[in-house]
């Protein structure tokens, strides 16, 4: 079974960066180029993680994070956050209901590592639901 993500990312370049990195890693990548996007694919796409940036244009990636939690299909999807932002406030984090968050400039290996603990979790759930 291919590990499938949605990367939800705005730059071009860290879009690309994602993209050759987890996909190195044996993943399946899907992008998103803002939170739009990633809102009217998500249903098509059925990711079992995303990574997403907080700073977009038109919704920022707390509000997303936010709405997709809210649809009960997608409570137990694990989201990452990113963000160059390194002071988020405790209340946004929760109001988002992500995850977790990486603060930029992080580390590549902190990120694949990340990635593969929570689509672990993610596996183990759905193993789980579909018994």
């Amino acid at each position: 079974m291919t590990h499938s993500i949605l990367v939800v990312e705005d730059n071009n370049d860290l879009q690309v960066l994602f993209k050759l990195l987890l996909e190195s890693e044996g993943y399946e990548v899907t992008i998103a180029h803002d939170g739009k996007e990633a809102l009217s694919i998500l249903e098509s796409t059925h990711p079992q993680l995303i990574l997403m940036d907080i700073m977009m244009p038109d919704i920022s990636g707390l509000e997303v994070s936010h709405r997709i939690k809210q649809k009960q299909n997608f409570r137990a999807l694990p989201i990452i956050l990113v963000s160059a932002i390194d002071r988020l406030q405790k209340q946004q984090l929760d109001y988002s209901k992500a995850n977790d968050i990486l603060y930029k400039p992080f580390n590549l290996d902190d990120l694949v590592n990340k990635v593969k603990e929570f689509m672990g979790a993610s596996q183990f759930n759905s193993e789980l639901i579909s018994a």
